[in-house]
Order: C-alpha cells, then sequence, then structure tokens
C-alpha cells in the first residue's frame, strides 16, 4: 500500500558555530520520527542542512502506522537509512523498543522493533519528550548547556533531562509530569490523582475550563494553570538544579497569559537558591518540530548506555 504525502522545507536556526555539539548537515542520512496523538512526523535533513517533514494523522492502528512511517521514510531516503530513531509517549522500555499501555495513544505493548524489515536500518525508540528536550538541547533554546531539563506542555505533559547531548534514563522513563501537586487534585489519566498533567496539560485545561487552551483567554484562569506550573518547575529545579529549564509544546503560544503570571510564581518559590543561581527558564526555540529534530539527532548519536 502505498500513501501520498506532502513534503515540507523548514530553515532552522543557524548552527554553524566552531563550538556547537553538532552541525545540521552531519544529520543527513537519519530520519526521526515524531508520534504525537493526533499527528505524526517524519523527518532528515538534506544536504543544505534543511529539514524536510512529511506529516500525517496517527493511526489507531498499530500495523499500519508503521507502515505509513516506513513508506514516508523510504520517501524522503529513497537511497537508505542509516537509522531511524522514533519519539513516542510512554511509558516505554527504550532497550527493547517497547511501548506499554500509554494514556494518550490507543496502543497497548507493542514493539517498535517490528519497524526495522520496514525500513531495513536499525530503529531506536525513547520518550517523546525526551527527543524534544534533546532536540532543544542540541539545536535549540539549550544549545552549548550541559545539563538541560524541561517539560513539553501538550495533551499530555512531558519532562526530560539532557546531560551532556544525551538522554537521561531511569529504569523506564522519566515522568516528571506525573509528580502529584495535591494528593485531593483532579484526577489523571495515569490513575493518580493532583499530577502536574492533571492541572496543566491541554487536556486538562479543556476539562476544566471548557475551552482548548488556544481559546481560553480568562486572566484568571491562566494565573492558575502558570500557579501549578510554577511548581512543578519549582521541583525539577531543586531535585536536579539543571543549567535550564526548558518548555516547549504548543501553549507556548500564549506567551505572557502563561509567562507573566509563570515567572513570577517560580521566582517567590524558588527560595532556596539565590537568584544568580535560579536556573532560567526559557522557551524552546524548536517549536512543533523540537520532536522531530529531536530524534535524528538521536538517530545519530544514539543511546548513552
Amino acid at each position: 500500500m502505498r500513501y501520498k504525502f506532502v513534503v515540507r522545507f523548514r530553515n532552522f536556526c543557524d548552527v554553524s558555530g566552531g563550538d556547537d555539539k553538532m552541525h545540521r548537515r552531519e544529520l543527513m542520512g537519519y530520519i526521526g520520527v515524531d508520534i504525537g496523538g493526533q499527528t505524526t512526523r517524519v523527518g532528515t535533513f538534506d544536504e543544505r542542512g534543511r529539514l524536510r517533514v512529511i506529516s500525517f494523522p496517527t493511526e489507531k492502528d498499530f500495523q499500519t502506522e508503521c507502515e505509513r512511517i516506513a513508506e514516508a521514510a523510504r520517501q524522503l531516503l529513497p537511497k537508505g537509512i542509516k537509522r531511524l530513531a522514533v519519539g513516542s509517549p510512554g511509558p516505554l522500555d527504550w532497550r527493547k523498543r517497547y511501548l506499554y499501555d500509554t494514556p494518550n495513544l490507543p496502543w497497548k505493548g507493542v514493539s517498535f522493533a517490528r519497524l526495522e524489515k520496514y525500513v531495513g536500518c536499525e530503529v531506536l525508540l525513547d520518550n517523546d519528550a525526551n527527543v524534544a528536550g534533546l532536540g532543544e538541547a542540541t539545536l535549540g533554546a539549550g544549545r552549548r548547556m550541559r545539563f538541560v531539563t524541561g517539560f513539553t506542555l501538550g495533551t499530555g505533559i512531558g519532562h526530560f533531562q539532557i546531560r551532556d547531548g544525551r538522554i537521561y534514563h531511569g529504569a523506564l522513563d522519566v515522568e516528571a509530569g506525573h509528580q502529584i501537586l495535591d494528593p485531593n487534585g483532579p484526577e489523571c489519566g495515569c490513575g493518580q490523582k493532583g499530577c502536574l498533567e492533571a492541572f496543566v496539560s491541554a487536556t486538562a485545561i479543556q476539562k476544566r475550563y471548557k475551552v482548548p487552551p488556544h481559546e481560553l483567554n480568562d486572566p484568571k484562569a491562566w494565573e492558575e494553570i502558570a500557579f501549578r506550573l510554577a511548581q512543578g518547575l519549582v521541583n525539577a529545579a531543586v531535585f536536579v538544579c539543571p543549567d535550564t529549564i526548558i518548555l516547549a509544546g504548543g501553549m507556548l503560544a500564549r506567551g505572557e497569559m502563561l509567562f507573566g503570571p509563570l515567572r513570577r510564581f517560580y521566582n517567590e518559590m524558588l527560595k532556596i537558591y539565590p537568584e544568580r543561581f535560579r536556573p532560567p527558564v526559557l522557551a524552546g526555540r524548536l517549536g512543533e518540530k523540537a520532536g522531530v529534530v529531536g530524534a535524528i539527532v538521536l538517530a545519530k548519536v544514539g543511546h548513552a548506555e
């Protein structure tokens, strides 16, 4: 079965400086896949350093999803693929390339290793927030920083930690989007109550305020959202003390509606560090392409054991 795709070109920030960790042209021949609850993006960098992306609606059937990923990858690199990496919602086992029961996709107990027979190369798997963070750490807002952590603000809330240009893993993957802020709070898709995700994800905002984030224009509502998000950022800061905390995802489009109260609450709450040692909170620079860029980078550098 063949599918018709539209290929779009994007120019990204100039990364040609002498101390950059990676130049875009070094990423030629590698494929990155970013799987979201609504959209899957498959991308690569061409010989001019341009990002080429093919997008399609994420399939409910996992077998069909694999077929569409493979078809898009072959269209982007018809002469062969060096390696392909996938960013997917978790929880997952990146070593086994196995996805458990994730709250934001209809798949349960599936193996991405089966992709290898379709694409003819090694396939890597990691948490979607991790690969988005890797993209921002290497080619985005965290360039030249040694230790970057942050959150992806979308349908759910993902968390990432990038150390020396590599993804940090626990036994499975880090899930600070499910830190409990209030044990009596709203129920989360993971089964807990009062998670960060249950307060500030797009799903939670839609449920509480009856409109999606891009239509929510109530300053009081954004104060409430920013307060809970600031709690999560402060917890991340005191647990690992990174060089910076990066926020990525579609919610950043709300600009000062979110960032105004967020900065205030973050600085009011984070008392343990002198002001000059507080990790700055930065908006991601790669936008919706952070995941696919990070997956390409992962395909190049591989996992740190």
